[in-house]
């Protein structure tokens, strides 16, 4: 039988306290929504429906590479009104209706795929997972009659003080034949506390109707963590930061203390790669082997080599490191830099947009953008590519086994030449030849005898 997923995204999100929506709120650097249509994807659905509200257009350029169709929900009137929305957009399709929400980023497809499971074996019109909470506030609640049937799913606003008491819990995920949800939907009324149209109802309904009704109980309650407020996004954040890396540690990667490393579900690490406390491997960044991040280092959508060594409170973005790299202290690797094996970029060094040959030094207190270095260069304390006139950038090529004496500055467009050195102080204007000491320098003046004045 076909799948259809229909993800209900529409609530404004208030308890946020927020203009970005909800669903858009980020996990470990990742929109909320897209932990949701990635584990429903795992299930391939035929369609993947999502229900949105206010600020849709931002929802939909986030997510312009998924595979999604859109309904658009304008009154929050409650989950069963906001399915109701999707029916034209799934008025043809003959087969089940997977619902779930999108503020349920912990969900996983093996828990999906389960569920399908045993909706399908139990062939049964509607199907809702449940899970048993030691703290079930804010959940509806399972009613069971006499003889451990579902009898009905009570809102908590709705539930006497007897019934807030049970700990069994709809986890708000349902699978249910598409002509059956119409019928339900067709005849929720909104006579609650909360004037909204439940989805819910569809168990009280469909008892009546005499449509077969089963539940799923998940094993794992933490997938059913719902976020509606920042407390809420920290909870599911921990939760997911620490699945990460349990998931990398169990696989060889040695992470001194995972509650406090943050690592993106999109990045890949390799074992026997040690990472210190306080650091962040962000977007999807790969980790060679035997490599050592230092504390508090942020990584993100970069590649790193093995053996390489990045000591502590470096900045690594969207760049590629080869292999057997030393980085840091205090680095800062800016976008599109390059740095090719058995190179050194030592502290205070801030690269951008460069190329670093193999084997070559920019050891400390630096600055090299939009430059080219071939291999075996070492650059002196202080030196600068002034890369910047005013009005463009430009660039400063190194070639191999040059030495660049500290506090040179190489004002570009520049091109030096092999096997050539710079006199320390230098400011360098024009073109170097090969196996040539170029220095720039004012002529020393020494004044004799001379007193500084005492500070009055």
């Amino acid at each position: 039988m076909k799948l259809a997923v229909l993800v209900l995204a529409a609530g404004k999100g208030t308890r946020m306290k927020s203009r970005i929506p909800k669903i858009l709120h980020p996990i470990l650097g990742i929109p909320m929504i897209k932990y949701v249509l990635n584990s429903v994807n795992e299930l391939k659905p035929d369609k993947v429906i999502l229900v949105v509200g206010k600020d849709d257009d931002k929802v939909k350029s986030e997510l312009e590479n998924y595979r999604v169709e859109y309904t658009y929900q304008s009154e929050q009137l409650g989950t069963g009104h906001a399915a109701k929305c999707a029916e034209s957009a799934l008025k043809r399709f003959n087969g089940n209706i997977l619902i779930v929400n999108g503020d349920f980023p912990l969900i996983t497809s093996k828990t999906l795929k389960n569920f399908l499971k045993h909706h399908i074996n139990n062939r049964s019109g509607l199907s809702l997972m449940i899970a048993e909470l030691e703290n079930p506030t804010g959940y509806g609640r399972i009613i069971r009659d006499n003889l451990g049937n579902i009898a009905d799913v009570i809102e908590e606003k709705d539930c006497t003080t007897t019934q807030k008491k049970i700990k069994e819990i709809n986890a708000g995920s349902y699978l249910v034949e598409s002509k059956i949800l119409w019928q339900c939907l067709d005849k929720i009324s909104d006579n609650n506390a909360q004037n909204e149209y439940y989805l819910p109802d569809m168990v009280r309904i469909s008892l009546i109707r005499g449509i077969k009704i089963s539940a799923y109980e998940s094993n794992n309650s933490e997938e059913m963590i719902g976020i509606n407020d920042r407390y809420q996004l920290y909870m599911v954040e921990s939760i997911m930061k620490m699945r990460i890396n349990k998931g990398l540690m169990q696989a060889g990667v040695h992470i001194i203390d995972p509650a406090s490393t943050y690592i993106s579900p999109l990045s890949s690490i390799n074992q026997d790669t040690t990472i210190y406390p306080n650091s962040f491997v962000i977007g999807e960044s790969v980790i060679g082997e035997n490599t050592v991040i230092g504390a508090s280092t942020w990584i993100e959508d970069s590649k790193i080599g093995k053996n390489v060594h990045i000591k502590m409170n470096c900045w690594i973005e969207k760049s590629k490191i080869s292999d057997n790299v030393q980085i840091g202290p205090f680095a800062h690797i800016r976008p599109d830099t390059v740095i090719a094996s058995n190179s050194k970029i030592g502290n205070f060094v801030e690269l951008k947009n460069s190329k670093i040959g193999n084997s070559s030094k920019v050891p400390h207190l630096s600055y090299i953008g939009d430059a080219t270095l071939g291999n075996n260069v070492n650059i002196g304390a202080g030196t600068i590519t002034c890369n910047y006139d005013g009005f463009k950038k430009h660039k400063t090529i190194i070639e191999d086994d040059v030495f660049i004496g500290s506090d040179t500055m190489l004002v570009a467009p520049l091109k030096i030449g092999k096997n050539s050195t710079t006199g320390a102080g230098s400011t360098i204007t024009k073109d170097v030849d090969e196996n040539s000491l170029a220095i720039s320098r004012a002529k020393q003046t020494m004044i004799s005898n001379w007193i500084r004045k005492p500070k009055l």
